[in-house]
């Protein structure tokens, strides 16, 4: 009965973000159209599909499982049984397939603290490295705890985003397309960052890389606090990049192409 009605609330969830904002349920590259330029947390990505089954430890196991990629995302192209794929051929779900696995492989996250302590109020520099995803953006979320329906942004547990997020885009120089967007240019200290310009080609073995910096003001409270990055990217083919419009991806609007990979988690003490 538990996994019935998780399973309602998910595809309510899902239908909702997909009738109001078709272009933002298939993955992170039309989010950039939409106007959401705020904090965010990874449970907004209801119909990507997660790296691992421990980001869902609420859920029954059948549950979280399948959530996770190979399920989600790999059993429905290889059996076409995700209704966008049922229309297509059999060849050009194995594509699809193998395009989204030399995705997968081939893309990673990973989070740095600029020291293990700190005092109260102290200053500490978080630095999150990304690699892959297809483009033409990736989203990067500072979090506190790598669960994908329960994480807090890391304001949530008492740290202060200081300032903007220094965002290094894939050509090595800074980039500020995301924040220039939003209407207060006074408080553009986010936790939720789009890199732009993602180019990744997994036919010629080209994956572009990020980097966010978040210089953080830490907790008054004395105690251990963990930080995450979320990793958001898409594996299916970015056809505005071809095109210069947004057309639909392989499956349609909410196929489960998208993923929600979380980083290495670091504790830091204040003390």
């Amino acid at each position: 009965m538990r996994q019935i009605f998780y399973g309602m609330a998910v595809a309510s969830l899902g239908l909702a973000v997909v009738v109001t904002f078709p272009h933002a349920a298939w993955s992170y590259a039309s989010f950039q159209r939409l106007p959401y330029v705020s904090d965010a947390e990874p449970f907004c990505a209801g119909c990507h599909s997660s790296f691992d089954a421990s980001y869902q430890p609420e859920l029954p196991p059948e549950a979280s499982q399948a959530q996770v990629y190979t399920t989600k995302h790999y059993k429905a192209l290889e059996e076409g049984t995700f209704p966008g794929y049922k229309t297509l051929e059999p060849e050009k779900r194995k594509e699809l397939l193998e395009q989204a696995k030399k995705i997968d492989q081939n893309s990673s996250v990973q989070l740095q603290a600029s020291a293990p302590t700190v005092a109260p109020g102290g200053s500490l520099t978080v630095t999150v490295n990304t690699k892959g995803g297809i483009g033409p953006v990736v989203g990067v979320m500072l979090l506190d705890e790598p669960l994908r329906f329960q994480a807090r942004p890391i304001q949530g547990t008492g740290w202060f985003i200081a300032s903007a997020p220094e965002v290094i885009g894939p050509d090595g120089k800074p980039q500020s397309k995301w924040l220039d967007r939003r209407v207060n240019k006074q408080q553009t200290n986010l936790n939720f960052i789009l890199v732009y310009d993602i180019a990744s080609d997994p036919a010629k073995d080209m994956y572009s890389t990020a980097r966010v910096s978040y210089m953080l003001k830490a907790p008054s409270t004395p105690g251990e606090y963990p930080i995450t990055a979320a990793f958001i990217y898409g594996t299916a083919d970015a056809n505005e990049m071809k095109s210069g419009k947004y057309e639909e991806p392989p499956g349609g609007n909410g196929a489960p192409s998208g993923r929600l990979r979380f980083s290495n988690t670091v504790k830091v003490r204040v003390q």
